[in-house]
């Protein structure tokens, strides 16, 4: 079965695997579906329409050659969603890090995220490490389906048989989300 990856930073900077949560579906995809219900109004597929087909529960995750996956990542610029909504949002996209001092408000907008999705546990699996000294951010990897990009980022080692994992202190390719959000308040 599929499973979102969590991965830690250690102080050095190097990315490290802190977990996996069963069931990809109930990350990223439960989450935009619950924004998408919450924010957005009913989408009908133009191919529903045509076969008239139009009282059905679509979503826009599944409008394939359309825009609705970016109407539903859109939101998370959107003045009018809650912040609990932001940052369970905000933490399904790719290449997102969250330092250690955001982990009580990503647990706590976790928590609180109301739907169907693996939130909770996700928040529990960080919470056991807000002691842990060497742990300086967290980043996921919303379905095992794909190479993540955290542990398997650098060149390939022949003698270790491994990539050298992604480091958030000397490596540019990630966002912080919690910064991220404050800037685009300042710009509202």
């Amino acid at each position: 079965m599929s499973y979102t990856e969590l991965f830690t930073f250690n102080k050095k900077g190097n990315a490290e695997s802190l977990g996996e949560v069963g069931n990809a579906y109930r990350g990223a995809m439960a989450v935009w579906m619950e924004v998408e219900k919450r924010y957005l109004p009913k989408f009908i597929p133009e191919w529903a329409k045509r076969i008239g087909d139009v009282n059905k529960d679509y979503s826009r995750t599944t409008d394939f050659g359309g825009n609705g996956i970016q109407e539903i990542w859109d939101l998370y610029k959107n003045p009018d969603v809650t912040m609990v909504d932001k940052i369970a949002l905000g933490s399904t996209f790719d290449k997102v890090v969250v330092n250690k001092e955001d982990f009580p408000e990503l647990i706590k907008a976790f928590k609180s995220f109301e739907g169907k999705t693996s939130l909770k546990e996700q928040a529990e699996l960080i919470e056991g490490i807000l002691d842990d000294e060497d742990v300086i951010a967290i980043a996921w990897n919303q379905t095992s389906v794909n190479a993540d990009k955290w542990s398997n980022f650098g060149e390939y080692d022949e003698e270790t048989e491994e990539s050298s994992p992604y480091n958030v202190l000397e490596m540019e390719d990630h966002f912080n989300l919690f910064e991220d959000i404050k800037n685009k308040e300042k710009n509202e």
